[in-house]
C-alpha cells in the first residue's frame, strides 16, 4: 500500500512540475534569461480597522470627576508613602488613580473593606504608618471627590 502512495505522489509531482524530455526549460526561457520570482504585493490595510488611541483611563477619570489636580495629589501621597517611585509620570499617575478609584467603588459597594486593602498592602511590604497615611488620604479626600456622571 505504501508503494502505491509513493508512486502516486511521484507521478503527481512529475505532472505538476512539467517533466519533459526536452532540453529546453519549461516555459520557453533560454538559459541566459533570468526569471525573477513573482513578488507578492503587500497586503493593503483593512480599511474598516482603524487604530485608535486607548482613552479608557482618561474616560474613567472623566466619568468619575477625578481632576488632574486630584490625580497629582494622589501621586504625591503615593510617592511619599512608598506606593510609587518618584517622580511618577503623568500617565502612570492617571492609571494609579483609576486603581484607587476602583478601590473606592469596591468599598462603597460593600465588596471590599478599607481594612482588606490595608492588610493586603502591609503583606507586600507597606508599613502601618505608610498604609494609614495613604488610605487616610484615599478615604477622607480622594474617594469623596469622585462623582459618577449619570
Amino acid at each position: 500500500m505504501r508503494r502505491f502512495a509513493v508512486a502516486g505522489l511521484t507521478a503527481a509531482t512529475l505532472l505538476l512540475t512539467g517533466c519533459s524530455s526536452d532540453s529546453e526549460p519549461v516555459g520557453g526561457n533560454s538559459p541566459d534569461e533570468v526569471v525573477e520570482p513573482l513578488a507578492e504585493e503587500p497586503a493593503a490595510p483593512d480599511p474598516t480597522v482603524e487604530e485608535t488611541e486607548d482613552t479608557s483611563v482618561q474616560d474613567y477619570l472623566d466619568e468619575h470627576g477625578i481632576s488632574d489636580a486630584m490625580v497629582m495629589r494622589l501621586a504625591a501621597i503615593a510617592e511619599a508613602n512608598n506606593y510609587a517611585d518618584a517622580p511618577m509620570e503623568t500617565s502612570d499617575a492617571k492609571l494609579f488613580a483609576t486603581v484607587i478609584g476602583d478601590h473606592c467603588e469596591m468599598v462603597a459597594s460593600g465588596e471590599r473593606t478599607w481594612n482588606y486593602y490595608k492588610e493586603d498592602d502591609k503583606s507586600t511590604g507597606g508599613t502601618q504608618s505608610q498604609v494609614d497615611a495613604f488610605y487616610g488620604f484615599a478615604q477622607d479626600t480622594f474617594c469623596p471627590s469622585m462623582t459618577t456622571e449619570q
